[in-house]
């Protein structure tokens, strides 16, 4: 092998993170879904009386729908799926029946 201008012939490679594009849209469907079935737990407890805990916890699903849409927007789906994530899980314990 004979080096030139101290180059090589090696070929040469990127190296490229986040995710492929095929995950692009999975994962900004998943954050949609779990933000759709947020919106919906919220429906349901809409106009019922609440403690100030489940309000709380209302305001808090709020902050985490709005941060996961603006992650959306900012191309950061990763952090979005994990925002939708968080403010379903709360959503869910809103409507879960008292025991």
């Amino acid at each position: 092998m004979i080096v030139r201008q101290g180059g090589t012939s090696e070929p040469s490679i990127q190296l490229a993170g986040g995710p492929a594009p095929g995950q692009t849209s999975t994962q900004r469907d998943t954050a949609n879904q779990m933000l759709d079935a947020t919106e919906a737990n919220l429906k349901k407890i809409a106009g019922k009386p609440l403690t100030s805990n489940q309000q709380e916890m209302v305001n808090q699903t709020r902050q985490f729908i709005q941060q996961s849409k603006a992650a959306v927007e900012a191309g950061d789906l990763e952090r979005a799926r994990t925002l939708a994530w968080k403010a379903q899980v709360l959503s869910e314990e809103l409507v879960k029946p008292e025991k």
